[in-house]
């Protein structure tokens, strides 16, 4: 073998070594990238096709997992990150329950949460859709642009709708209705602990007097089991809400895991004439012993959920 031949071979073994290297050296990179595992993420609640009151705070429980340990947790709103929780260890949690809130906003919307490892893999998106509704804003008070005058009339001045008439001094008024029924100022005995009311929305929306109303309330359980509770809805008058204007009969109901929409019970009308009344609806729980009621609150806990409504002739 000549010279210049032996020197063509070695180059050709040169070259053939280079590119086994180059393809083993490809191989280890996908394996240490493309071959890492991902986060893996599930949501609890809210369940898919929940309907929300615009303003309410939304509970987003998650439970992420993975062998390397989660560091990060993000809950996005139709793809935008709003907020973002980290579990106690910094070296990341093989599994990471969390709550996230986000107060609503009117709208249909996408709820996702994306978790992170200690590789910096992110997991594939869970994803849940929500319905909020928008506030109560539309259902105030009345005025004189919202008021037909009657045939052959003068305008309706809002405030003779909204003035109580009084009997004559001295005389006896005999009520048409049972009488307003207290609420304890300082009930002792709670709503079943765990059990929120999300909502409350009333059938038909818009009442006319003496017609039946149901109410919807949407309860959510965020306890482990199913729970039983005593329940009724009580409607006010926006500016006294010490002494309810009427109630709905109590109900016994059980409640399973997450959320459940209940009606209450349909006997509530406004009877005989008059003009529009404006109302709130507001729903307790009822101790059957003591018969003491406790107003049901927001997941949230600031306040419990009312609904704003008008009955009309």
């Amino acid at each position: 073998m000549n010279r210049r031949s032996f020197q063509s071979l070695l180059l050709l073994i040169l070259f053939a070594g280079l590119g086994t290297l180059a393809c083993d050296v490809s191989t280890l990179t996908s394996l240490a990238l493309g071959g890492a595992s991902k986060p893996q993420v599930t949501i609890q609640l809210p369940v898919a096709g929940t309907n929300y009151n615009e303003g309410d705070n939304v509970t987003v429980q998650s439970t992420s997992t993975d062998k390397s340990g989660i560091v990060r947790v993000e809950l996005l709103v139709d793809g935008a990150v709003v907020r973002t929780d980290a579990p106690p260890i910094a070296q990341g949690q093989t599994s990471f329950s969390v709550i996230q809130t986000w107060k609503a906003t009117a709208g249909n919307h996408t709820l996702s949460v994306r978790a992170y490892n200690a590789a910096n893999a992110a997991s594939d998106p869970a994803l849940v859709a929500i319905t909020v509704t928008p506030g109560v804003a539309a259902l105030a008070w009345p005025t004189t642009d919202a008021l037909l005058p009657p045939l052959g009339g003068t305008p309706i001045n809002p405030a003779i709708l909204l003035t109580p008439t009084l009997p004559p001094t001295g005389v006896d008024a005999t009520p048409t209705k049972r009488p307003p029924t207290k609420v304890p100022p300082t009930a002792t005995i709670a709503a079943p602990p765990g059990v929120w009311a999300m909502s409350i929305r009333l059938d038909p929306p818009a009442p006319k007097r003496g017609q039946n109303v149901t109410f919807f309330v949407k309860f959510l359980n965020s306890t482990s089991t199913s729970q039983g509770f005593r329940w009724r809805i009580r409607i006010f008058y926006p500016d006294n809400l010490k002494n309810s204007f009427g109630d709905t009969s109590p109900r016994n109901d059980t409640i399973p895991v997450g959320t459940t929409e209940l009606p209450s019970d349909n006997g509530w009308a406004v009877r005989g004439p008059g003009d529009c009344i404006q109302f709130l609806a507001r729903v307790f729980s009822v101790d059957p012993s003591s018969k003491q009621e406790t107003e049901f609150l927001k997941p949230d806990q600031s306040g419990g959920p009312a609904a704003s409504f008008q009955v009309c002739p």
